[in-house]
């Protein structure tokens, strides 16, 4: 039987900072993860999501970002953003961030897979925000689980290196791939215990 962790994300209760700054701390547990795509026998099999520039990106890197004179090195050494986390992935989906307000996951009318800057909740009008699900094993134990979109996801190369990163985009009603070398996935997930970056 599927079993779904309640989820509240950044639960937080208040770490003290210099300068009287206060950080709020995510609450730990399965409700951070990370995602790996799946597609036997291509270029993207078993590339991290990235998030990166507001868009999503398979390989490549993060664009982690932590502002240490705000928030001190201790906190900035906790989120270094090497690597990309999500929270949530029942019905919306999260980046998993400390920045206060978070930074929602949305597909944009073009379909690309995007994310709110911090601070912002701003989205494109036509954006849609809802459609995700995730899903675990049955043994408790174990770390691995899937995340879906509705529509599915597919995942489009730069046409003049298919080993640079992929860009990742929803498949909305109205979505048409930009090329016909794009590629369906599935997403394994992975669990974190903790936030993985001050933001994106």
């Amino acid at each position: 039987m599927k079993s779904v962790a309640a989820f509240s994300a950044l639960l937080a209760s208040v770490l003290a900072r210099p300068q009287g700054y206060e950080t709020p701390a995510p609450a730990p547990g399965p409700a951070y993860f990370q995602v790996l795509s799946a597609r036997s026998a291509s270029p993207i099999h078993f590339r991290p999501l990235q998030a990166n520039g507001g868009k999503f990106w398979l390989g490549g890197t993060p664009s982690g970002y932590c502002p240490v004179e705000v928030v001190g090195n201790a906190t900035c050494e906790q989120y270094p953003g090497n690597q990309t986390t999500l929270a949530g992935g029942f019905g919306t989906l999260s980046l998993g961030v400390v920045v206060p307000g978070g930074q929602q996951v949305y597909i944009a009318p073009d379909g690309r897979m995007s994310y709110t800057t911090a601070h912002s909740a701003y989205v494109p009008e036509g954006s849609v925000r809802d459609g995700w699900s995730r899903t675990f094993r049955e043994d408790p134990t174990d770390p691995l689980g899937s995340l879906a979109f509705e529509g599915g996801l597919i995942a489009c190369p730069d046409p003049a290196d298919q080993y640079n990163p992929w860009a990742v985009y929803g498949q909305t009603a109205n979505f048409t791939a930009p090329s016909a070398d794009c590629l369906v996935f599935s997403s394994i997930t992975t669990n974190e215990t903790d936030a993985g970056a001050w933001q994106y």
